[in-house]
């Protein structure tokens, strides 16, 4: 009980986000920007371990809210897909345990596009008037019910026309005019001519990052682009901007994200909540059992393997590569040379686009069509004589290239290459056991060249660094929406957003000095210029913070 009491005082400075939506006053300088209060997780409902009288694997409420409030979340964006009980769970189970820990909710549906065979958002389906006046008669009933969502909307704008959607936003709006309705959509098809024809009828949009016309969940540099044309085109409509990033795996890509990578978007996303360009961060099926992901163990041997990617959607020209090179030493007393590799690669099965090569300085010395192994994902052994080619030299480049013969538009496909073994010469992590001794090279960002490596740990270490990185956010936004002293705020979120700053560049030993800086002058405030139960919320969040740090 007691452990409980300590995590439910530090849960509160997170939770206490949405416990309203007036906002206090504040001097003019710190009304110039208004942070994002949305911390988000969405669709990792966790569900019974047995099913009940009627067959079905019911939502697990209590252990759901219980994993919610340890993520330091106070929005759960709720699926109803999975099972036909889900709305009746939602209803009777699931909304009023929410309220009770202070999380708000927000019905997220599928649209026609995903409702096929017996998958369904149930009972409503595809009216979505009738969801609309449903969920709005529900938020009547349960305050912490804010609003409503619908999945893959741009992939259904024939359903979606703005006379439908005057229609469902005048059925909810006659019921509860506060209800937020925010579709979402795909950072490349958000543009202005649906924003001027729809923009009226949402209140913002969710836009889920994955990398843009490229699709995949392994690059990350492209996120400040993105949320900065996002945010500009939705400002000028007054819509709030909603991120969402994929904590499990995206359909028709190698392997779930790494937790670096979640990790990353999930910062970026909040380094710009608190600058006021997103409203909220939304994780994507952030796992919550932390059980290992075989299907991610692709390597023939060890842990790694080198990968080569397209994107599902992704174009391409003739003659773009991307390609992981190594010199290596050559014994010029050696009678041969040749290099024995596995190699395999996964999707479509059409011959003369995708090409697997071997390169020795430059030329090919060997190469296969991504089309010729039969059944996907199956290792082949490979030999390659490579004496033509090393014969006489003492150095050489040594390099793996997935090349395109032609151009394609919608052709997702990766290939990867392990298991090494060099006569003549020496290759150094044959075995692709870190990234060390290649380099990676391309002319075109479409196709993506890694080292990709199995961690039975990720989706543990993507949940605890998602839940520091928001309660770090949540101290920093607590002190902003505290009616204290302006002066008083504005020292004690230069520290809180330092530490921040900190810790979102893995500098952690100054985010800890940051923290003990804030900690000592809330002290030498409490009870004259901060109420007594604040400061105690906010020493105990520090001291939970400083913990974490310190072990990552």
């Amino acid at each position: 009980m007691k452990k409980m009491g300590y995590f439910f005082l530090i849960s509160s400075i997170v939770l206490s986000l949405f416990t309203g939506f007036s906002a206090p006053k504040k001097a003019a300088a710190l009304e110039d920007v208004k942070p994002g209060n949305i911390l988000a997780d969405y669709a990792g409902v966790v569900r019974e371990t047995s099913p009940r009288s009627d067959g079905i694997y019911h939502i697990d409420t209590p252990r759901s809210i219980e994993k919610f409030k340890e993520l330091n979340i106070n929005t759960y964006y709720y699926l109803v897909w999975h099972e036909r009980t889900d709305w009746d769970d939602l209803k009777n189970e699931f909304l009023p345990a929410a309220k009770e820990a202070g999380i708000n909710v927000v019905v997220y549906l599928v649209p026609p596009s995903e409702s096929t065979g017996d998958r369904k958002s149930y009972p409503y389906t595809t009216d979505y008037v009738a969801w609309s006046q449903a969920i709005a008669n529900l938020s009547l009933q349960y305050s912490n019910l804010i609003g409503w969502a619908i999945d893959d909307f741009n992939h259904n704008l024939n359903i979606y026309t703005p006379e439908y959607m005057a229609e469902m936003k005048q059925t909810s709006e006659a019921i509860n005019p506060n209800l937020i309705f925010t579709p979402q959509m795909y950072t490349d098809t958000l543009n202005e001519t649906f924003l001027q024809t729809r923009g009226e009828y949402i209140d913002g949009v969710i836009l889920a990052f994955r990398d843009g016309i490229f699709r995949n969940t392994q690059v990350y540099e492209s996120a400040q682009e993105q949320i900065d044309s996002a945010y500009a085109m939705l400002k000028q409509h007054n819509l709030s901007l909603y991120w969402m990033l994929y904590a499990s795996q995206l359909s028709r890509t190698p392997a779930s994200p790494s937790a670096n990578y979640v990790r990353e978007v999930v910062q970026i996303a909040l380094a710009n909540m608190k600058e006021g360009k997103i409203k909220g961060v939304i994780t994507y099926v952030l796992k919550k059992n932390f059980e290992p992901e075989p299907t991610d163990d692709k390597a023939y041997n060890d842990l790694g393997y080198l990968n080569f990617f397209i994107g599902a959607g992704v174009p391409s020209a003739a003659g773009n590569y991307h390609q992981a090179t190594q010199d290596i030493s050559i014994n010029k007393d050696a009678n041969n040379y040749s290099l024995t590799f596995q190699t395999m690669d996964h999707g479509p099965n059409t011959f003369g686009y995708h090409k697997k090569q071997l390169l020795v300085d430059g030329q090919v010395a060997w190469e296969q069509d991504t089309a010729e192994i039969l059944p996907d994902l199956q290792w082949e052994t490979v030999t390659a004589d490579l004496s033509p080619y090393l014969t006489g030299k003492r150095h050489a480049q040594l390099t793996f290239r997935f090349y395109e013969a032609q151009a394609v538009n919608n052709f997702w496909t990766y290939a990867g290459f392990d298991a090494l073994q060099s006569q003549g010469f020496t290759v150094e992590n044959g075995d692709f056991l870190d990234s060390n001794h290649w380099e990676f090279s391309s002319n075109y960002a479409g196709i993506i060249g890694e080292i990709l490596q199995y961690d039975e740990n990720r989706s543990l270490m993507a949940y605890e660094q998602t839940k520091t990185s928001y309660l770090t956010y949540g101290l920093y936004y607590s002190i902003f929406e505290s009616e204290i002293d302006d002066a008083l705020k504005s020292n004690l979120l230069s520290n809180a957003e330092k530490a921040m700053t900190n810790y979102f560049s893995e500098q952690n030993e100054k985010a800890i000095l940051q923290l003990d800086q804030l900690k000592r002058k809330i002290k030498d405030s409490t009870g004259d210029k901060i109420p007594m139960d604040l400061a105690e919320n906010w020493e105990t969040t520090i001291e939970e913070l400083s913990q974490q740090y310190q072990i990552e």
